[in-house]
C-alpha cells in the first residue's frame, strides 16, 4: 500500500510541474477577460492604451457572447461606413504587446465570419502581425503577416526584407522591388462557424527564421532557415479585428469576430497552445479528478487481491 501511495504522489508532482513550466507570454482570450489586457485599441479615429478602455470602443470593439452559441465571450469588431481613418487605415483592431525580434513565439486564436463577407472583392485583413519601421524608414508597407479575406477565400501572406531601410520615409515601397511578399497558405472561406489557427515562429530578418502554421489542427505550412520579417529593431506585435486599406474608404460596414489571442514562448507546444471559445476546465480540478480515479482503481484492485489471498 505504501508503494501505491508513492506512485500516486509522484503522478501528482509530475502533473503539477508540467503545468507550472508552461510560460504563457500573453493571454488575450475574451473568454478570460476584457480589453484592458491588450496594449492598444484602435477604431474610428481613436487609438488609445487599452487599460483606459477595458470595455473597448462602443459600436466598434465590443466583448459579446459567442455568435455560434457556446456561451463564451468573444470580441466583435465592426468597421462602419463613414468611420474616420485610424493610424493610416480604416480599422477596428486590438494590439497585443510587442515581441522582440529574434524571439520564438506561439500565437493561437480563432475567427468567426458572417455570410456577408462572401461578397468581399478587395482585401479585408482580419488579423496581422506588424513590425515598427526604423527611424527614417517608410511605414507605408504591408504587414509582416496578414490574414486576408478576398474572393471567397482566406489567405495568409508574409512580407519581408533583409535591408535595414526598406524605403525612405515618405516613399511607398513596392512589393517585388523593395521587399518580398508571398502567400503561405489559402483555403475556402467558411462562414457562420469558428476556425482556429496556430502559428509557431522564430522571427528573423535573415535566414535563421522558421515558421509553422496550422488551421483547425492541420499543418498547412512549414519552413526552416528562411527570413520572415522586416529588418526592424523594435520588434513585432499581433493585431486582430478588421482592417481596410486606406485607399478603400468607401467600403461598406463590416463585422468580424475573434476569440482573442494566446501567445506563448518557445517552451510551449501545439498541444498546450491550441484553443477554442468554449470555457476550458480548470487544470487542477482535472488533475485531482484524474488522480482520485487512478487511486480508487488501484485501491480497489489491491482490495480484491487481498480478499482472494485470505
Amino acid at each position: 500500500m505504501t508503494k501505491i501511495k508513492v506512485v500516486v504522489a509522484n503522478l501528482a508532482l509530475v502533473f503539477f510541474c508540467d503545468h507550472a513550466s508552461a510560460d504563457i507570454v500573453f493571454d488575450g482570450r475574451f473568454s478570460e477577460g476584457d480589453f484592458s489586457r491588450y496594449a492598444a485599441v484602435e477604431a474610428n479615429g481613436t487609438a488609445i492604451n487599452a487599460t483606459l478602455a477595458p470595455h473597448g470602443i462602443a459600436g466598434h470593439l465590443e466583448r459579446v457572447l459567442d455568435p455560434a452559441g457556446s456561451g463564451g465571450s468573444v470580441m466583435r469588431a465592426t468597421r462602419l461606413f463613414g468611420d474616420s481613418s485610424t493610424s493610416g487605415g480604416f480599422r477596428s483592431e486590438v494590439s497585443a504587446s510587442k515581441d522582440p525580434m529574434g524571439s520564438e513565439r506561439w500565437y493561437s486564436w480563432g475567427y468567426y465570419l458572417p455570410d456577408s463577407l462572401r461578397s468581399v472583392k478587395n482585401e479585408l485583413v482580419i488579423a496581422q502581425i506588424q513590425s515598427l519601421a526604423d527611424t527614417g524608414e517608410s511605414s507605408l508597407r504591408y504587414p509582416t503577416l496578414a490574414l486576408v479575406v478576398q474572393d471567397d477565400k482566406i489567405k495568409l501572406s508574409n512580407s519581408f526584407d533583409y535591408d535595414r531601410i526598406t524605403s525612405p520615409l515618405g516613399t511607398s515601397p513596392k512589393a517585388g522591388i523593395d521587399f518580398e511578399r508571398r502567400e503561405l497558405a489559402s483555403w475556402t472561406l467558411d462562414t457562420e462557424k469558428w476556425t482556429f489557427l496556430d502559428l509557431h515562429v522564430k522571427w528573423a530578418a535573415d535566414n535563421t527564421g522558421f515558421l509553422e502554421f496550422w488551421k483547425d489542427g492541420v499543418l498547412l505550412f512549414q519552413e526552416e532557415n528562411h527570413i520572415n520579417t522586416f529588418n526592424d529593431e523594435h520588434g513585432l506585435w499581433f493585431k486582430t479585428g478588421t482592417y481596410v486599406f486606406p485607399t478603400l474608404s468607401t467600403w461598406p460596414s463590416v463585422t468580424t469576430y475573434s476569440s482573442g489571442v494566446k501567445i506563448g514562448d518557445g517552451k510551449e507546444t501545439f498541444q498546450s497552445m491550441a484553443i477554442s471559445v468554449v470555457p476550458e476546465p480548470n487544470i487542477y480540478v482535472m488533475m485531482m479528478t484524474g488522480l482520485l480515479g487512478v487511486g480508487f482503481r488501484v485501491y480497489s484492485r489491491v482490495g480484491r487481491q487481498n480478499k482472494l489471498s485470505i
